[in-house]
């Protein structure tokens, strides 16, 4: 079986910053918890304050479910991935997230 590549991305609000960053070290935590693998969280270079993560789920089922999580305001576990999303400008609507599987496998 082949992991499912996901992407996150969201603005955090500027006065938010400082709190949010302090977050990314539980997050890493509560995202392996839950069976995500390969977590990196990304800042925008010419883009301040829009970050990206970047991480494995071994399904697409896994996937539904940890958007769900995310993204849903009242979701399973909502204490804390309401504190990451307070931090979201705008709030969990602007959370986005897209899952990816290859097209094509490389030969090695």
């Amino acid at each position: 079986m082949t992991a499912v590549k996901v992407f996150a991305e969201y603005k955090v609000k500027e006065e938010m910053r400082g709190q949010y960053l302090e977050k990314v070290s539980h997050l890493s935590l509560a995202m392996e918890k839950i069976g995500v693998t390969n977590f990196f969280v990304y800042e925008g270079v010419d883009q301040p304050n829009l970050f990206v993560e970047m991480f494995h789920v071994p399904s697409v089922e896994a996937y539904r479910k940890l958007k769900r999580k995310r993204c849903e305001e009242k979701a399973e576990g909502g204490v804390f991935w309401q504190s990451i999303n307070d931090c979201i400008d705008g709030g969990s609507e602007k959370l986005h997230m897209w899952a990816f599987t290859p097209v094509t496998r490389s030969e090695g």
